[in-house]
């Protein structure tokens, strides 16, 4: 058999290094090696309040982003498989020549209608949504006004653009402030924040940007990925829930989560989704989303504007784990919505909390640098609207006693 381990270069610089001497590559190959993984746990069944792992055993989910409750709903996996059945695996090319179906059009046209806008542009991720806008939003001479928090796609786009990059610190208006007060008046400026911060559960403070883009005059730019289907009387996200969806210029999206689904999709006006039609990468070169995911994402969307219920007994699960995790004594980071986070601090007392979760029956996210800074790992628990008010007041006894254990050394987990 060939050998097809990568050829190392002779006499210059390898520029495969970055690579093959990753530090958090080598770290996540510890854990692997030592049966201590937090990453990339196999399930063996849908995500539902309690799922079926590949080891056998069922746990209590919070570490989904499927928030509805509807990545298991036999209406949404009907709509994928008669999708299915009827386009194919793949629409085996881009939205520009071959890749659009009828479907990928009520997805669109739904979802402008549900946001209020003119457009919608569907992308197969979101963070491709976030590339498509802001990769093709700004001149050289403009700015982007990025919060330090946002998702790493939005830093990532805002990298792609031609305009200049600036960081304000995260949540910190006065810092925003600053940034605006220095750009140039004839600069076209964007701020670009997450409505809900994906790790942390906490909201930008969308009503008071607003007023800072009105008296600025520039554009604002919000991923909803953690507030679709979660905030707000209709579930439009954290700018619905604070009164300022109209006086926002685009919402971005993922479908992975309240819809059940995967891909990604911008909000804006006509003319900018033209804009992103005609010359954004994302859109143009790369191929379409599957008519299966686009069936189950437009099902998803028509059961939540139609069963308004489901965001209100998210929003109440929510608020009912927030409560009993500080009645044990861990007290998560202030937020709204389905993502909540419990402070852990240093990397091995978040790995080890996380084992003993998983162990006691109740599976989480860890989180470490780089998705936060060093020494603030978190818990990062998610709620969803199927969850029963039992399986969470159980689940929050285990995490408070988990986190206590990793920090202290109390021996005071119930062996698994």
């Amino acid at each position: 058999m060939p050998d097809h381990a990568p050829r190392a270069p002779q006499g210059r610089r390898d520029p495969f290094a970055p690579l093959l001497e990753n530090p958090l590559a080598a770290l996540l190959r510890e854990h692997t090696a030592a049966d201590a993984a937090t990453h990339a746990v196999p399930t063996g069944g849908a995500p539902l309040p309690v799922t079926t792992y590949a080891d056998g055993r069922s746990r209590t989910n919070l570490g989904t982003g499927n928030y509805l409750g509807l990545a298991g709903d036999p209406r949404v996996v009907e709509a994928a498989g008669a999708a299915l059945r009827r386009y194919g695996t793949s629409a085996s090319g881009s939205r520009v020549l071959n890749g659009t179906t009828a479907l990928h059009l009520e997805l669109e046209a739904e979802l402008a209608d549900h946001y209020g806008t003119e457009a919608a542009v569907l992308t197969s991720s979101g963070v491709n949504a976030n590339l498509a806008l802001l990769s093709t939003a700004c001149g050289p001479d403009d700015a982007l006004l990025v919060d330090a928090h946002v998702h790493a796609s939005l830093h990532a786009a805002a990298a792609a653009s031609r305009g200049t990059v600036l960081r304000w610190r995260h949540n910190d208006l006065d810092s925003l402030t600053v940034r605006l007060e220095r750009l140039d008046p004839r600069a076209g400026g964007v701020v670009v924040v997450d409505g809900v911060y994906s790790m942390t559960g906490e909201l930008a403070p969308l009503d008071r940007i607003v007023a800072l883009c009105d008296r600025f005059d520039v554009r604002l730019v919000v991923d909803e990925a953690h507030g679709l289907g979660v905030l707000g009387a209709g579930g439009r996200g954290a700018a619905e829930q604070l009164g300022v969806l109209d006086r926002v210029d685009a919402v971005t999206v993922a479908l992975s989560k309240s819809l059940a689904s995967v891909g990604g999709a911008v909000m804006t006006s006509k003319a900018a989704a033209d804009g992103i039609r005609a010359g954004a990468m994302p859109y143009v070169f790369s191929a379409a989303n599957d008519p299966a995911s686009v069936a189950a994402a437009l099902t998803a969307l028509r059961i939540l504007r139609a069963e308004p219920e489901r965001v209100t007994r998210l929003q109440h699960n929510g608020e009912l784990l927030r409560t009993a995790l500080a009645e044990a004594g861990a007290t998560p980071v202030p937020g709204r919505g389905a993502v909540i986070a419990v402070p852990t601090g240093a990397e091995e007392v978040t790995a080890a909390a996380w084992r003993a979760c998983f162990d006691q029956g109740v599976y989480t996210n860890a989180v470490a640098y780089p998705a936060v800074p060093r020494g603030k790992g978190v818990l990062r628990l998610t709620v969803m609207a199927t969850h029963t008010d039992e399986q969470l007041r159980e689940a929050a006894q285990v995490v408070a006693a988990a986190v206590r254990w990793a920090r202290e050394g109390e021996r005071e987990m119930v062996p698994a």
